[in-house]
C-alpha cells in the first residue's frame, strides 16, 4: 500500500512539473498591452462572451474539463487460523473526480485595444491559456 502511495505521489509531481502556469504566461500577456483585441483572438479563439462594462469592453474565454478515473488498490491482511499465519492479498479499484475550470478575460478600450487580463481558476482549467499565450506565432 506504502509502495503504491509513493508510485502515485512521483507520478502526480511528473505530470506537474510539465505544467503551464498563467504566471508563465504573464510575459506574453504584458507583450499584448497596447495590441488590438485580434491579436488575443488569434491565440486564444473566439472568446465565449462580449460585454462593455464602464467604458471598456471585456471578452471572456470560459474552459471548464471534468470527469473521473480509476486506480488501482490493494491491501493485505494477515489472518491466524490454527496459530498460524494466512496472508492474502485483496486487489480493487478506486475513483476520483476531477472539475477544472478556469475563466480568462481581457480587458478592452471601446477601440478594442487590450489594457488589462483577469483571470480565475485552477492549473487544470487555465493550462489551456496559458499555453496558448506562449505559443510562438
Amino acid at each position: 500500500m506504502t509502495r503504491l502511495l509513493k508510485t502515485i505521489a512521483l507520478l502526480s509531481l511528473g505530470a506537474l512539473s510539465g505544467c503551464v502556469t498563467m504566471d508563465s504566461a504573464k510575459p506574453a500577456m504584458e507583450a499584448m498591452k497596447g495590441q488590438p483585441i485580434s491579436v488575443a483572438i488569434a491565440k486564444l479563439g473566439y472568446p465565449d462572451s462580449e460585454m462593455s462594462i464602464a467604458g471598456k469592453k471585456v471578452y471572456t474565454w470560459n474552459n471548464q474539463d471534468s470527469g473521473s478515473y480509476t486506480v488501482p488498490t490493494y491491501n493485505t491482511a494477515t489472518t491466524y487460523v490454527n496459530g498460524q499465519p494466512i496472508y492474502s492479498s485483496v486487489q480493487g479499484s478506486r475513483t476520483t473526480s476531477y472539475d477544472y475550470q478556469c475563466k480568462f478575460k481581457v480587458i478592452a478600450s471601446q477601440g478594442d485595444i487590450i489594457e488589462n487580463f483577469e483571470w480565475n481558476g485552477d492549473i487544470g482549467g487555465c493550462e489551456a491559456f496559458a499555453m496558448r499565450l506562449q505559443k510562438k506565432g
